[in-house]
């Protein structure tokens, strides 16, 4: 917790859910926990998929993901997680003023109140998409098949 920001601490132990103490997986938010690891229905299926651990909200405050991205000529993202309205947005944020083109799969998203998703999906979608695309699963994977064909 050394390099837990005091104002993180405070605003989780405020929710009953202080970063560090003992949850129903174990002390919550601590790298190697039971509930920290990915679930094995989205674990990586190939040995060079790269995973991100993000300190934070967003993936790429503290983290080597824009240099990844870049080293790899990556421009496009396509972003899907929880939560829609915190986590997957500031990404998205982050993303778009970072230069990267942004496609959200809204269905592949949640939030803990569906109003939270339905606000976060409604502002991306704001000003011709002021952050990047929004879709839904089936259709990028409609278009994708397309396109390979």
């Amino acid at each position: 917790l050394a390099d837990c920001p005091r104002n993180k601490l405070w605003r989780s132990q405020r929710i009953g859910a202080a970063i560090g103490s003992m949850g129903p997986k174990g002390r919550i938010l601590i790298r190697g926990q039971p509930g920290w690891e990915i679930i094995p229905e989205l674990q990586p299926l190939l040995p060079q998929e790269i995973i991100i651990d993000k300190p934070g909200k967003g993936s790429f405050v503290g983290t080597s993901l824009h240099l990844i991205l870049q080293t790899q000529r990556i421009e496009n993202i396509i972003l899907a997680g929880v939560t829609t309205d915190v986590c997957v947005h500031t990404t998205m944020r982050d993303a778009n003023d970072l230069g990267y083109e942004c496609l959200l799969l809204e269905d592949c998203c949640a939030a803990t109140d569906p109003k939270n998703h339905d606000a976060a999906i409604s502002m991306i979608k704001k000003q011709g998409g002021v952050f990047g695309s929004v879709t839904t699963s089936d259709k990028l994977i409609e278009v994708l098949s397309s396109s390979s064909s």
